[in-house]
């Protein structure tokens, strides 16, 4: 009989998801099924506490992208588990790539009841990212946003990221080769991923799937701050994708990145400094169980 971990990160969705808490317990409590649920009281706690329970082969993420990725670097240490994700982050970036429902009653309903798929797995530095990893300017904006949040919050606090990017960030020389092919551009940023979207709903990668056994690549050229002011909104809705003599879409299964310089990496939300590194992005052998 299948046993479920909840595994809850009360500061996900600005403190929303303490709520969940109870909501879960009164939930589980009409079931007959087997439960346990913890909660987490400091970053990648979410891991240890997989790991330290596997008798519990279903493994629910309550929170954000953050909690998910946490959760599921644990079920693959641990080499057993299938993730389940009850999605409650400001940004939800995997459970809309899973086509998940993001009313809570309705993510119980299928995370009990709901069908297992396998899905691709990236990797990255030895590691494995679950959605989209990046270098240049989205991820300066990051950085530049997680300052800014210590004073404002919400969408503001991305705005004046962007604003901030703008004045900080220039454009670098990369070289990508994608299975043996040499592309040298001078790129604002490139994308590389699994799932179509990052903070928040961004689609950077609108035709990507996390079922077809390639990465997909999105670079945008050396462009001015004009044009990356009209071209950013275009990209929460995919509408970048028409730009093409300042965008280019390209899919592989080996990527690699050679930065002469210093950038910054983005890897599912967690950023790196990177300098004059080669930077290998492949597809892991492995597979994810995943309820959706």
């Amino acid at each position: 009989m299948d046993k479920y971990l909840f595994i809850v990160n009360p500061t996900a969705g600005s403190g929303k998801t303490k709520t969940y808490i109870q909501f879960i317990k009164d939930y589980m409590s009409n079931t007959n099924r087997e439960y346990k649920l913890v909660v987490t009281t400091r970053p990648k706690e979410a891991t240890q506490i997989v790991t330290d329970n596997p008798d519990y082969n279903i493994c629910v993420s309550v929170g954000g992208d953050g909690t998910t990725n946490e959760v599921a670097k644990g079920i693959l240490e641990r080499g057993s588990g299938i993730l389940g994700i009850i999605p409650s982050g400001t940004g939800n970036d995997m459970a809309q790539a899973l086509k998940l429902d993001m009313d809570r009653n309705k993510a119980m309903e299928k995370v009990l009841n709901g069908e297992i798929a396998s899905i691709d797995l990236g990797k990255v530095r030895g590691d494995y990212f679950f959605n989209i990893a990046s270098v240049g300017f989205d991820a300066w904006v990051v950085r530049e946003t997680d300052k800014i949040k210590k004073v404002v919050k919400g969408k503001t606090a991305y705005i004046l990221g962007v604003i901030a990017g703008l004045l900080t960030y220039r454009s670098r020389e990369i070289s990508i080769e994608i299975d043996g092919e040499i592309i040298k551009r001078k790129a604002t940023l490139v994308a590389i991923g699994n799932g179509q979207s990052y903070g928040g709903g961004m689609q950077i990668l609108p035709m990507a799937s996390i079922y077809d056994d390639m990465l997909d690549v999105c670079v945008v050229k050396d462009i001015s701050n004009l044009k990356i002011l009209f071209l950013f909104p275009s990209i929460f809705k995919g509408e970048h994708i028409k730009y093409k003599k300042h965008v280019e879409f390209f899919r592989g299964r080996n990527i690699k990145v050679t930065i002469n310089n210093r950038q910054l990496l983005n890897i599912d939300g967690e950023l790196f400094d990177v300098e004059n590194e080669l930077i290998e992005f492949s597809l892991s052998s492995k597979k994810l169980s995943v309820i959706i």
